[in-house]
């Protein structure tokens, strides 16, 4: 004689499913985020690396003002690189994983000789406790 399952046992093995789907989508949030992080930090260092360039061939940091934008475009206001060549390659790049503008302030907050990056997170607001900074990264 055949048996088959009954209502409530498929009711069950769905249920088992549906929390092992739900603990797996969860994790898979939480990866994302510390991927974001990690990938936010990449920018910094290489933006920093850009940045060191952009002196060593311009002979100065970009002001405040010019932003990161001067890795793009030739500025055109003061202080002007006495020689320039494009380190990003679209705008894209000025943006954190959160699809927020990076911050650059020159001189930084933590050592004024050197620029500073900031992300807003994932909170997308500058000022808040999830703002990443190269130059936080740098001091811990």
């Amino acid at each position: 004689m055949a048996r088959g399952f009954s209502l409530f046992e498929m009711v069950i093995v769905m249920g088992i499913i549906g929390l092992i789907l739900g603990g797996a989508i969860y994790s898979m949030g939480r990866i994302k985020d510390s991927a974001a992080v990690s990938t936010s930090r990449q920018d910094m260092t290489s933006f920093a690396s850009a940045l060191e360039a952009y002196k060593n061939i311009g002979g100065k940091y970009p002001s405040t003002s010019q932003g990161l934008e001067a890795l793009l475009k030739r500025p055109t206001s003061s202080p002007r690189p006495r020689d320039w060549v494009q380190a990003l390659d679209d705008e894209e790049a000025l943006f954190d994983p959160w699809d927020t503008k990076y911050k650059y302030e020159y001189p930084g907050s933590k050592n004024p000789s050197r620029p500073e990056i900031i992300s807003a997170g994932p909170d997308k607001q500058f000022g808040s406790e999830d703002d990443m900074s190269s130059q936080k990264e740098a001091q811990n």
